[in-house]
C-alpha cells in the first residue's frame, strides 16, 4: 500500500504535528473530537444530508465531490448518490459552527500563517460512497499563478466515519507543497514519483483529522468498498484571500443575529488593517455590519428625492461591554 520511506504522519502532539505540516505538507491528528462530539456531528451532519436529497436540492455526483457531473438532485430514486456534498454548513448548525473554533485546528492555522489573521473560507459535509472515482491530483493553492512562501489556506477535514484506501481516503504526495503544482494531466503517482515521493492514502479513525495545507498535492482515492465515507472539511484562508464561501453575504439573517463576536470574525466580518473586507450597510434598517468597522448608509442621492443618507452612528449595532470601538 505504501513504500516502506513513507510513513503516514499520526500524531496527537501539536507542536511535532507543526513540524509534521512543515516538512511533509500534512498531518493526521487523531482522537481529534471526542465520541460524543462525533456522535453528534454525524447525527446533523446525516439529517442534513437527507432532508436536502429528499427536498431535491441536494449537491451530487456519481464520481466524486469535485465531479464533472455535480449538480442538484435528490433521491427520486430511492438510491443514494455516490457522492454528496452539503455545503455552507456554518447556516445549518451551531454543531458546526462549534467545530469551526476547534483550538487544535487553530493551533494549526495560526502557525501555518505565521501568524497573519485569518478566517473560514469553506465548510462542508463529504460524502463518498462505492463507485466514487479518483480525482485528478492537484493543489488547493494553484489558483494562485505563483508560488508563495508559506500556504494561504489550510484544510482540517474531521473523518466522520473511518478512512481506509478503498473508501476513497484522501490520497497525499508527501513533501509535495515545496514544489510546483502538479501536471493535472499526469497519473497521480507518476507525477508524485517525479519528485521522488508517493501517491499515500491518508487512513485514519473516525474522530481524526487530516489537516494538510493548500500548496499539498492530494485527490480522493477510489472508492471501492461498501462502506460510507463521511467527513467535514474545514478550510482556513488567510484574511485577504477571496473565500470560496462568502459568508459576510451567505450567512441567513436568523443565523447572523445568533452569531457570537468570536462566529462572526471566524466568518468574515472583521476588516484587517483598516481596508481589507468593509460590509457597508444594505437598506436604513441593516443590522449586519463588520465587527470592528461601521459605515454610514448612503444611496444614491438627488435632489428631489425621498432616499436619505444615515450617518454611521445611527446605523451601528449595539456593542457588546468592553468592545473596542469602530475603525472608520
Amino acid at each position: 500500500m505504501m513504500d516502506g520511506a513513507y510513513r503516514l504522519a499520526i500524531t496527537a502532539d501539536i507542536d511535532q504535528g507543526r513540524r509534521n505540516l512543515d516538512l511533509l505538507g500534512y498531518t493526521i491528528h487523531p482522537d481529534f473530537v471526542d465520541q460524543a462530539t462525533l456522535e453528534t456531528l454525524c447525527a446533523r451532519l446525516d439529517e442534513q444530508s437527507e432532508l436536502e436529497r429528499e427536498a431535491g436540492v441536494a449537491t451530487v455526483s456519481s464520481s466524486g465531490h469535485a465531479g464533472v457531473d455535480r449538480h442538484f438532485g435528490g433521491s427520486g430514486d430511492g438510491a443514494l448518490p455516490i457522492s454528496q456534498q452539503v455545503a455552507f454548513l456554518p447556516n445549518k448548525g451551531a454543531e458546526f459552527r462549534a467545530l469551526m473554533h476547534h483550538p487544535v485546528a487553530k493551533a494549526y492555522a495560526a502557525h501555518a500563517f505565521r501568524d497573519v489573521p485569518y478566517n473560514l473560507v469553506t465548510q462542508s459535509g463529504l460524502m463518498l460512497r462505492k463507485g466514487g472515482k479518483r480525482q485528478v491530483l492537484h493543489a488547493d493553492q494553484q489558483a494562485w499563478p505563483f508560488a508563495t512562501p508559506v500556504p494561504v489556506m489550510l484544510n482540517v477535514t474531521l473523518c466522520l466515519s473511518d478512512y481506509e484506501a478503498a473508501m476513497g481516503a484522501t490520497c497525499i504526495v508527501p513533501g509535495s507543497h515545496r514544489h510546483p503544482s502538479p501536471d493535472l494531466a499526469a497519473d497521480p503517482e507518476t507525477a508524485a514519483a517525479s519528485i521522488g515521493s508517493v501517491l499515500l492514502p491518508m487512513e485514519a479513525k473516525a474522530g481524526s483529522a487530516l489537516i494538510f495545507e493548500s500548496r499539498t498535492w492530494h485527490c480522493q482515492g477510489e472508492a471501492t468498498a461498501d462502506r460510507l465515507r463521511s467527513a467535514i472539511a474545514t478550510v482556513y484562508g488567510m484574511h485577504f484571500v477571496k473565500p470560496q464561501d462568502f459568508y459576510p453575504a451567505i450567512i441567513h439573517d436568523d443565523v447572523y443575529e445568533i452569531l457570537s463576536e468570536a462566529d462572526r470574525e471566524m466568518l468574515g466580518f472583521t476588516v484587517h488593517y483598516e481596508y481589507g473586507g468593509r460590509i457597508a450597510p444594505r437598506h436604513p434598517q441593516d443590522r449586519r455590519a463588520n465587527t470592528n468597522a461601521a459605515f454610514p448608509y448612503i444611496p444614491e442621492l438627488r435632489r428631489g428625492s425621498a432616499l436619505r443618507a444615515i450617518p454611521r452612528e445611527a446605523m451601528r449595532v449595539p456593542r457588546a461591554e468592553g468592545q473596542a470601538e469602530p475603525i472608520a
